[in-house]
């Protein structure tokens, strides 16, 4: 660990390993404050960020389990002063739990910009739910249709779960869950305390930069307190609609005792068979990449499932749990990157035991590779596409004398990285091979011809192929 924090740069990290109903690892390593040389330790907080959004689908669930809620509730007759633009009919609340729900990054294309600025400031927040969406929410694609990361789906599912409860979500998160496990250093309040560890962030790379301007904001400019880490604002936003997205701070030791019950199906919060639910596949284009669970994301191992948060200030925060091997893997990082798999992957790989393993040796399909070529891009919808665009933007996919190499316009793959099978069985499951990179997956669609007219990506990333856009490289 202490190899990552000095091969990346990092302020400092945590990371702990449970096995069971114990924890067996637990061990800080950096700084949680740099300028003060306070070395990191495991009992110091983190803002779990969207890890926050597993606390609030099992008490989701738990109303499921006691026959107050169904997945199939409407949402909009849940909250029925609530305005909602677009398809919003249909949309239940199994949708807002798999980020299926046609909600895309921002409410309405007005408030995207404020998506995009990582250092915006706090804002007043009305404390009437509908009036803080008082434009109303866009949904942009048929509820069910479509996957696209929302936080503001988990917006209207803890208000649902607050109007349901009589109670605010700390309150609700601490009943349910904090008190039963134990975790007393687990809150919602989002203040910021001595024992919280100091956030930090880096200096936008080039393509977010691009974006700030894009959206009419001006990238900040701001001084590093070691070179390469530059000290976050804590923001506290009272009533913010968007808690239930990710308000939660803990600590490796109260996240322990979580991960635990996550090893038990959730003994003492939910039902096994409403567990068995949140944790099997809801939205799983292909098995062999990751998938969509009720509130959990779903790796591509065996009986694997967790998720990240990401914490503008900024933490970092990776919480996997593998029920196949009876291990639980928490990582906390106190500083915002937009890359963060590339820190999180070999310690994982390392507590795995698990090698990287090398794509099978074989050949390129010849109709495959004269098929492949050619621009992709997301589907239409800017909301729902936002992310992909931003952080990713079009891939291109070119054939040479060896074979197939892919380029996105934004991101890792920007200067390129060769397309290999990697499936004996499947000529168009192939492995995005980049030097130093961790290996990263890619389906390619066909129509019934047996044309490639998309792409599937780790990370439910969905392409199709564009003949309007003129190659690039």
């Amino acid at each position: 660990m202490a190899a990552a924090v000095a091969q990346f740069h990092l302020p400092g990290i945590a990371v702990g390993v449970v096995a069971g109903e114990t924890l067996v690892y637990s061990e800080g390593f950096g700084f949680a404050d740099i300028e003060h040389q306070q070395p990191m330790r495991p009992d110091h907080g983190q803002c779990i960020g969207s890890v926050t959004k597993t606390m609030v689908g099992l008490c989701t669930m738990a109303l499921v389990d006691e026959g107050r809620l169904s997945l199939d509730s409407r949402v909009a007759e849940l909250l029925t002063d609530v305005v909602f633009h677009g398809p919003a009919e249909s949309m239940a609340i199994r949708h807002l739990l798999t980020h299926t729900s046609g909600i895309g990054e921002a409410p309405s294309l007005a408030a995207l910009a404020d998506s995009v600025d990582p250092h915006r400031q706090a804002s007043a927040r009305a404390h009437d739910f509908a009036a803080t969406y008082a434009d109303g929410i866009v949904v942009e694609a048929a509820p069910g249709t479509r996957w696209a990361y929302a936080n503001h789906g988990f917006a209207l599912l803890g208000e649902i779960l607050m109007r349901m409860e009589k109670a605010s979500l700390h309150e609700i998160l601490r009943r349910r869950i904090f008190a039963p496990l134990g975790m007393r250093d687990t809150q919602c309040h989002e203040r910021s305390h001595p024992r919280l560890a100091t956030g930090y962030h880096r200096p936008l790379p080039p393509e977010m930069a691009d974006l700030f301007q894009r959206v009419g904001r001006t990238p900040p400019h701001e001084e590093t307190a070691d070179g390469h880490n530059i000290r976050g604002e804590y923001h506290w936003e009272p009533e913010s609609p968007m808690m239930a997205a990710g308000a939660v701070q803990s600590t490796i030791p109260d996240m322990a005792r979580y991960a635990a019950v996550l090893l038990n199906n959730g003994a003492g919060i939910v039902r096994p068979a409403a567990f068995a639910a949140m944790v099997a596949p809801q939205w799983c284009p292909d098995a062999r990449l990751n998938s969509a669970g009720l509130a959990f994301a779903r790796s591509a191992r065996p009986r694997a499932f967790g998720h990240g948060g990401k914490t503008f200030g900024g933490w970092n925060t990776d919480l996997l749990v593998v029920a196949e091997r009876g291990l639980a893997i928490i990582i906390h990082m106190n500083v915002f990157l937009y890359d963060s798999d590339r820190v999180f992957t070999p310690i994982v790989r390392a507590v795995l035991n698990e090698p990287q393993a090398a794509p099978p040796n074989q050949p390129l399909d010849a109709d495959l590779r004269a098929s492949a070529s050619g621009v992709y891009e997301a589907p239409p919808g800017k909301l729902t596409s936002f992310r992909v665009s931003s952080s990713i933007g079009r891939i291109q996919i070119s054939a040479d004398s060896q074979g197939l190499v892919l380029h996105s316009r934004r991101g890792t793959w920007k200067d390129g990285a060769r397309l290999r099978p990697a499936d004996p069985t499947d000529v168009a499951f192939m492995l995005i091979d980049k030097p130093g990179d961790e290996p990263a997956y890619l389906l390619l669609t066909r129509d019934q011809r047996g044309r490639v007219n998309g792409l599937r990506c780790d990370n439910l990333v969905h392409m199709v192929r564009t003949d309007s856009v003129e190659p690039w490289v």
